[in-house]
């Protein structure tokens, strides 16, 4: 396999050679290319030292043939293992037609299919999309209705697909009837007008609706059009848009789109922004040209505008395609929006789950967010577990303060919500999640609970996007008697392998024990490796949004837990030993409310059997290792030390 596969050996500079020598310390390697006959890239085989090479010079290249070459040796050096095909697929959306001041005449119409062709001539089958509002039809002048009606005249020329019927958009639309009322118009536009829509494909005004996600036009898209794709900027942000991503949401294929240097604004090849050089830059290699270079799929937005006057959309990429012909080998194909979206999550599956992020903390997600939508009702902080170590005990005591208020609980799992650790329910979305939590003032401090997401694989993740400034409250409770409690916690739910087993044969499962054992083996032990878990929220949060609560504390002197963690909560004090009171008959302490002490349910704080010494040396063992890890991270971060702890290590 030839080492240079992007560059094409058509540059005027440039020397290609295909085989030469080249002295160098170690022995004889290859020169791949050469340009004034000084060597630009070398290759030094294997067989010198045992390590392949690609040396690139510095030579006066240009900026983007670096990077070819770049890209072609990891190619090359990985094996392939980091992949760089060299097929490129490409559509091009005109939003807008129909709509606005600047619009197409007749000989416009005529320069838009010539330019169909020269691009079709570049990459076979090619069309342009048209997104249209049909409102706005035959609204212009009389040249400019003149280029509608021609438009319409050559509408199978085209892939056509819909906007909004007033250009409005869709965020500003609390109720879907009404959306759907508006869709249902374009929708009869297209029917009565014969446009070619079969696509199932849209893009809403500004990107209006689509992230953050406004639910209505989701459903009305569905509902009118059966819409299978779309495409935004504004995933997971505009800016940077090296950084755009897709996701599936409501089974709409959410594509990442590209902006190409070109706006709404933008019809005078001499007052381009930043002036012409800037355009013709990017087209030679600047950064539309890179755009195609390291992005297997490009979505390009343009305007409507754009193909009127110089007409600088057709300029532009009729110059970019030939640019990418002339000097590279790539092979650009063009696909319609619902194949495009096939072979995005094909190439990227693992972006097919959403990552929420705050609307309110993006000032470009703030304007096209719903006005009806509150700001204000995200958690300040999560108790995030893990399970059996007293969260639901500390999310009872919490509540009593008046300036602490929990969500709202669900009918499924009660006051956790499960959001961050549940996919169905965090693929259910950001509304849902809000929806469970009351709209409060900046007195209040809001929190959630869900002893899941202490070892939840992408909890900490998921958290950090949504409440990069949140704070974490994480229980630690001696992870021999945690796993004893959850072996208990099962037993008391019937769950059969608990029924079967005993608990000192759950935690000596060996790795040839049934698949059953082995699955209630793992949620006993593994959750009390808190240092491997801890460390994963340590990549996210910073040490001191993080508080460490002593789980044996919170259940022996719980007045004195709760007063140390309102101080980290920066809440009002409050003194809790007038709120908790100990219950004899249960062994723990138990909430007043009303003046009168309110315990927690049954399933809390069961009696059973104290657990055997046996077993219990076998899991101090067995958590040794853990729990010298655990001392040394808490150590390092500054964590305190429970002293549970501290007695244990000693």
């Amino acid at each position: 396999e030839s080492i240079i596969r992007l560059l094409k050996p058509n540059l005027k500079l440039s020397n290609w050679v295909e085989s030469a020598g080249f002295n160098w310390f170690s022995g004889s390697l290859d020169v791949l290319l050469a340009m004034d006959e000084s060597a630009v890239v070398l290759h030094e085989p294997a067989h010198i030292n045992g390590i392949p090479k690609i040396i690139i010079s510095r030579q006066s290249v240009h900026l983007w043939m670096y990077k070819m070459l770049l890209m072609d040796s990891l190619h090359y050096l990985t094996n392939s293992k980091i992949n760089f095909p060299l097929t490129r697929h490409i559509q091009i959306d005109i939003d807008d037609i129909f709509v606005g001041s600047a619009r197409l005449t007749k000989e416009d119409v005529i320069a838009l299919m010539q330019s169909q062709n020269n691009l079709a001539n570049l990459i076979p089958g090619f069309r342009y999309n048209l997104g249209y509002s049909g409102s706005y039809f035959m609204k212009g002048t009389s040249q400019e209705n003149e280029g509608d009606q021609m438009l319409l005249d050559f509408k199978d020329k085209f892939n056509w697909f819909p906007h909004m019927w007033h250009h409005i958009q869709p965020h500003k639309f609390h109720n879907v009837t009404e959306l759907v009322s508006r869709m249902q118009k374009n929708y009869n536009f297209a029917m009565e007008k014969g446009l070619p829509i079969n696509g199932g494909y849209s893009v809403a005004p500004h990107h209006s609706g689509v992230y953050p996600v406004h639910e209505q036009l989701y459903t009305a898209w569905k509902q009118v059009w059966g819409i299978n794709a779309t495409s935004t900027e504004e995933y997971p942000s505009l800016y940077p848009a090296r950084k755009r991503r897709g996701f599936v949401y409501r089974n709409i294929s959410v594509l990442p789109r590209q902006t190409c240097g070109l706006f709404t604004k933008n019809l005078y090849y001499d007052e381009y922004p930043g002036g012409s050089e800037k355009m013709e830059h990017s087209i030679s290699g600047g950064e539309i040209f890179e755009t195609i270079l390291t992005n297997p799929i490009s979505i390009f937005m343009t305007h409507m505008p754009n193909y009127c006057c110089d007409r600088l959309a057709p300029y532009l990429f009729e110059s970019l395609l030939s640019f990418v012909t002339c000097f590279t080998n790539l092979k650009v194909t063009a696909l319609d929006p619902l194949e495009v979206s096939q072979k995005y999550f094909k190439l990227f599956p693992e972006e097919r789950k959403p990552v929420w992020t705050d609307p309110c903390k993006d000032h470009r997600h703030l304007e096209i967010y719903s006005p009806n939508k509150s700001c204000s009702q995200l958690p300040d902080f999560l108790i995030v577990g893990p399970q059996k170590t007293g969260s639901t005990a500390l999310y009872s005591f919490l509540k009593l303060h008046p300036n602490i208020v929990s969500n709202n609980p669900s009918p499924q799992t009660f006051e956790e919500l499960q959001f961050y650790s549940n996919d169905k329910n965090y693929l259910s979305g950001l509304d849902w999640y809000k929806e469970y939590f009351p709209v409060v003032n900046s007195s209040i401090v809001m929190f959630e609970k869900s002893a899941t997401y202490f070892d939840g694989e992408n909890v900490p993740h998921r958290a950090h996007k949504l409440l990069p400034a949140g704070k974490i409250v994480i229980l630690l409770l001696p992870p021999e008697d945690r796993a004893y409690s959850w072996y208990h916690h099962m037993r008391a739910h019937d769950q059969p392998t608990s029924l079967n087993y005993s608990f000192d044969q759950v935690v000596r499962a060996s790795s040839i024990s049934p698949k059953d054992l082995l699955a209630l083996k793992s949620r006993c032990l593994e959750p009390g490796k808190y240092a491997l878990h801890i460390n994963k929220w340590l990549t996210y949060y910073r040490p001191k949004q993080i508080y460490m609560m002593d789980g044996v504390q919170l259940k022996q002197d719980p007045v004195t837990a709760i007063n140390n963690l309102q101080k980290f909560l920066e809440v009002p004090f409050v003194d809790f030993k007038s709120k908790l009171m100990f219950d004899k008959r249960k062994g723990f302490f138990c909430p007043i409310v009303n003046g009168r002490k309110k315990c927690l349910g049954k399933g809390k704080g069961r009696q059973y059997p104290p657990l055997e010494e046996d077993t219990r040396n076998f899991l101090l063992d067995y958590f040794d290792q853990y729990n010298t890890k655990l001392v040394d991270l808490l150590t390092q971060h500054g964590f305190p030390v429970p002293s549970w702890l501290l007695s244990e290590e000693e």
